[in-house]
C-alpha cells in the first residue's frame, strides 16, 4: 500500500493533522494506496514528525496555495492497495493543462502512479475501459493533483504548442483486449523463422566433442 516518490517540498495544512491553524512545512516522500480512498501520502515534518495518511488536498507546494476540495485534486479513488510509481522521462517537467472539476489550471508532470491487482482479485484494473493511471502534477496555484490521461492536454514549444486540443480529435475508450496468441493461429506450426535454432548436443552424444 506504500510507495516510494521523488522528494516534494510541501506545506502541510495543518487542520488536517492537528489542533492548529496554519501551515507546516515538511517533505513528502511516499504515497499510500487505499481502494476506494483518494490518495495519500507521508511527510517528514518540519517538528520531526513523520505523518502518514495525509491527503491530497492536505498538502501544497507554496504556503499562500488557495485551499481546494479533494474532489477537485483526484478524479477517481485509488484502484487497490498495491500501487505503482513511475517517472516517465518524456513526461518529466512536461506542463499541461489540466482539467479538474473546478475548470482547468496549468501544471506541471511529477509522476505517475498506477495499480496491480490485489489479492481481493483483479476488478477494475483489468478492464481496459475501466483502468486509469494517476498522473501527478504541481499546479501553477500552488496545488497538487492526480488525473487520469484524458483530464490532461500537454503542451510545449516544439511539437505541440500551446493551444492543445485533443478534444476535436474525438479520442474513443480503449475497450478492447489484444492477444498475440489465439486459437486461429498455432506458433509453434509457423515455418517463417529467420534461422532455425537447433538443439545442443549432450554430453557423450555423437558429435558432441565435434562442432560442425
Amino acid at each position: 500500500m506504500n510507495a516510494d516518490i521523488p522528494y516534494l517540498r510541501v506545506w502541510v495544512r495543518l487542520p488536517f493533522v492537528s489542533r492548529q491553524s496554519g501551515m507546516e512545512e515538511g517533505y513528502a516522500f511516499a504515497i499510500q494506496s487505499y481502494p476506494g480512498r483518494a490518495l495519500a501520502f507521508h511527510v517528514m515534518l518540519k517538528s520531526g514528525a513523520h505523518y502518514r495518511g495525509v491527503p491530497i488536498h492536505a498538502l501544497a507546494l507554496e504556503p499562500n496555495a488557495p485551499v481546494r476540495n479533494v474532489g477537485e485534486l483526484q478524479l477517481w479513488d485509488c484502484f487497490t492497495a498495491r500501487p505503482t510509481v513511475h517517472v516517465y522521462n518524456y513526461l518529466r517537467d512536461h506542463q499541461a493543462r489540466c482539467g479538474l472539476r473546478g475548470g482547468t489550471e496549468d501544471g506541471v508532470y511529477l509522476f505517475t502512479v498506477d495499480w496491480l491487482p490485489d489479492d481481493q482479485g483483479p476488478g477494475f484494473t483489468h478492464l481496459p475501459e475501466q483502468n486509469k493511471c494517476a498522473h501527478v502534477l504541481a499546479l501553477d496555484d500552488g496545488n497538487l493533483c492526480a488525473l487520469p490521461t484524458n483530464r490532461i492536454a500537454w503542451l510545449d514549444g516544439y511539437f505541440i504548442g500551446r493551444n492543445p486540443d485533443p478534444r476535436a480529435r474525438q479520442y474513443t475508450v480503449q475497450e478492447e483486449v489484444w492477444q498475440a496468441e489465439d486459437a486461429g493461429f498455432d506458433a509453434s506450426l509457423d515455418t517463417n523463422y529467420i534461422y532455425e535454432a537447433q538443439a545442443c548436443p549432450r554430453s557423450g552424444d555423437p558429435g558432441a566433442d565435434h562442432p560442425v
